[in-house]
């Protein structure tokens, strides 16, 4: 008989503890069977580090709860103010005209002068506090919102 090499190779990423014992009770057993010497059965394992951490966004607006929140911390909104939020988060990085905004979130029947969306834009803005700043304002034209990065729209109905 000739002698034959066998590697064989797991490659894991910040093994939990239990991986580590395992693949060492895994070479053992290999070694046992396959009658080899200890030096012949060389368990490699990448050093045990921590996962990296979920990052929270900054803002999270949940759309079947109609909930708001900022770092984790709710925010209470009239129903204008979410539907603007709203509105504004899911149409990213565009311009939005007051009078379209008008005719999207207060509906297209509404006698309402356009100055109401500046008021609830600034009610909006003082209650998001320092996430304020991802509304920006287009001077003579209307808002939009920017960093959209830290700002997640996302359904919510299933979670508990």
């Amino acid at each position: 008989m000739t002698n034959v090499e066998v590697t064989i190779a797991i490659r894991l990423s910040a093994p939990p503890s239990h991986v580590v014992d395992g693949a060492q009770r895994f070479a053992e057993a290999l070694r046992s069977a396959l009658d080899l010497p200890e030096s012949e059965v060389v368990v490699e394992l990448p050093p045990v580090r921590e996962l990296p951490r979920r990052v929270e966004p900054e803002l999270r607006v949940l759309v079947d709860s109609r909930r708001v929140l900022h770092r984790g911390r709710p925010v209470e909104l009239t129903r204008l103010e979410f539907d603007l939020l709203h509105h504004l988060c899911t149409h990213p990085r565009q311009v939005h005209r007051r009078a379209s905004l008008m005719n999207s979130v207060w509906g297209g029947t509404s006698t309402v002068d356009t100055r109401t969306v500046d008021v609830h834009v600034r009610r909006l803005r003082r209650k998001l506090g320092d996430a304020a700043s991802f509304i920006t304002t287009v001077r003579g034209v209307g808002y939009r919102v920017d960093g959209t990065s830290d700002v997640v729209v996302e359904r919510d109905a299933l979670a508990g």
